[in-house]
Formats: C-alpha cells, structure tokens, sequence
C-alpha cells in the first residue's frame, strides 16, 4: 500500500476520486471496483519512482471533493 506523505521529494500524483471503476484488460476481462482513487503520474518514471520508494505525495485534481481534498490537506 502507498503512503500519502507531504515532503518536496516524493513522486508526484494527482489524484481522483471516482467512485466506482470497471478495468477492462485484455488478458483477464473485466474487474469492477465499487471503491476506486485514480493515481496519475506525468510520466512512467515517476510512476517507478513511487512504486519503488513506496509513497508518493498526492496533488487533488480539479475533479476531487472538497472534503477529500481538506482531508489531504490536514489529515
């Protein structure tokens, strides 16, 4: 599991909450999440980055809830 954490040098994401989810891929079918939060990264090294150092510091998108975002914003 990531760790959301607020230090400069942490890979950056955005992130979105979108409720509900369905993954179509083309080696497993289809996976539906009831609960889902959408993770995107500039780039795939900054996606590396974070699987690698295990955390990531979250930016909210435009799209997130203001409750969601206060809450990243202060825990």
């Amino acid at each position: 599991m990531q760790q959301a954490i607020n230090t400069p040098d942490a890979p950056q994401a955005r992130l979105h909450d979108v409720g509900e989810l369905t993954v179509i891929n083309e080696d497993h079918g289809r996976c539906h999440h009831r609960v889902a939060m959408v993770l995107i990264f500039d780039s795939i090294e900054e996606a590396a980055a974070c699987m690698e150092a295990g955390l990531v510091r979250l930016v909210p998108a435009n799209d997130l809830k203001a409750d969601v975002v206060e809450h990243l914003n202060h825990g």
